[in-house]
């Protein structure tokens, strides 16, 4: 009796230390962030409980009735496909562009992948910052053009592997047959962002973001973010929370210079008007560019797969914490009261997006030297979104992460981290195939 309780007693210690030297725990506990609220209702009240393919096409739930008839009507503004008008010169599309509607790029309202159709390369001279226009073609670059027009070049894509991750090189040709040299000219592709849980991003109180910067860095963190000031469409000076580097202030804003500089299209200065900013008949009317924004804002985010109480997020969540990529991804935000909005549920909503909406230097490996106007360096990047990261390739197959989706995987994603996020990412890879298992199921659930 005797040698089989010392038996058991030694299997008991064999499995102790093949938990602990495998870094698992059954009572992990769950950072405070993640015990606070409800994370699995990732958009609050706006939650869609979808994730099916469809799931970032859904309308968000909490709409009324007249809010939600609203949102039906005004989708297929996204979906339209655009083409050339009669009129004046260059009225409709183009002549030169990138796309033909909304959708083509934000493939079933998610992000785009790294091929022509459903990314733009946006381009700055190489001298200087970064952020000097090229001579001739500006700040995007028009790959496509209607009939009897040329596009301002045509590019082709190799990707080069190395050490398991790979980096576009990217061939611009002129119409004339001329090579756009890239000792010259710096090009940065862009993949389409997801469209989900826009309105809520919009919502959350300017102070808040202000909470979480640290521009100098006064705490010693090695953390950095920082807001970026931009005009927005009524000149009033904001913060930038959309696009991959925050230069747009607002959903119209962001909008108006998707129609503009994606697909060639003006949009009416305001409500009592019909004509663009060059005194020419906008292509599109005040109505349809309020209509294409406030579908927008009506998006929600899909719920995550697990419950917050579940072992998947305990273990995930935990890792996310210790590697302190919450410090950027910051889990939760609250949205503010604003009478106004253009939905009731909207307003003082918790939310948990996984983001700050800050800048943050993300080192050499992600600096294509384009600075977008010099509202940013070209090494820095908002910080983007966690809410629906799961979902990515099951929306778009395929479907690349980060800015220019040279990421095939979540785990791509991360090794291409560096500057700000250099130490998190070195830790990241220390980490013993459980514990990176265990963060990238809790990712994979978002």
């Amino acid at each position: 009796m005797r040698r089989h309780s010392l038996s058991k007693i030694l299997i008991g210690c064999l499995a102790l230390l093949l938990a602990v030297g495998l870094g698992i725990s059954s009572n992990l506990e769950r950072p405070a962030w993640a015990k606070a609220g409800d994370p699995q209702r990732a958009a609050g009240q706006m939650t869609v409980f979808n994730r099916a393919f469809t799931a970032f096409e859904t309308p968000a739930e909490g709409l009324s009735e007249q809010e939600l008839d609203r949102h039906v009507e005004t989708d297929p503004l996204f979906e339209e496909s655009h083409i050339p008008l009669i009129g004046h010169v260059g009225a409709g599309l183009g002549p030169i562009h990138n796309a033909k509607s909304c959708a083509s790029c934000h493939v079933l309202n998610g992000r785009g992948r790294p091929i022509a159709g459903q990314s733009l390369f946006r381009v700055a001279m190489r001298g200087g910052e970064g952020d000097q226009p090229v001579p001739g073609i500006g700040f995007q670059l028009q790959d496509k053009s209607i009939y009897g027009h040329s596009p301002e070049a045509t590019v082709e894509r190799v990707w080069i592997e190395r050490n398991g991750l790979r980096r576009l090189k990217a061939r611009l040709t002129q119409p004339n047959g001329s090579e756009i040299s890239a000792a010259t000219v710096a090009r940065s592709l862009r993949i389409a962002p997801p469209m989900i849980g826009l309105g809520l991003l919009e919502a959350i109180p300017e102070s808040d973001l202000l909470a979480n910067a640290d521009p100098d860095d006064l705490n010693g963190d090695g953390i950095s973010g920082r807001p970026v000031w931009v005009e927005d469409q009524d000149g009033i000076r904001r913060i930038g929370r959309f696009g991959w580097k925050s230069t747009s202030a607002s959903i119209m804003q962001q909008s108006a210079d998707a129609y503009q500089q994606d697909m060639g299209l003006t949009t009416a200065t305001g409500p009592n008007s019909a004509l663009a900013i060059d005194g020419k008949p906008a292509d599109i009317s005040w109505k349809e560019l309020v209509g294409v924004a406030y579908y927008t804002q009506t998006l929600g985010s899909p719920a995550t797969a697990k419950k917050a109480s579940s072992e998947v997020v305990s273990r995930g969540s935990h890792v996310f914490d210790q590697l302190q990529c919450a410090t950027c991804h910051v889990p939760t935000q609250l949205t503010g009261f604003n009478p106004e909005a253009v939905a009731g549920v909207l307003n003082d909503q918790e939310i948990w997006p996984y983001t700050d909406l800050l800048v943050h230097d993300m080192g050499p490996d992600l600096d294509d030297g384009v600075a977008e106007n010099g509202l940013t360096l070209s090494s820095e990047w908002r910080t983007a979104p966690l809410w629906g990261l799961g979902m990515a390739q099951r929306v778009n197959r395929k479907a690349g992460f980060l800015h220019d989706g040279r990421a095939r995987t979540i785990d791509e994603a991360i090794r291409w981290h560096g500057g700000e996020a250099l130490q998190s990412k070195n830790a990241y890879v220390q980490l013993s195939m459980t514990r990176r298992k265990n963060l990238l199921a809790w990712l994979d659930q978002l």
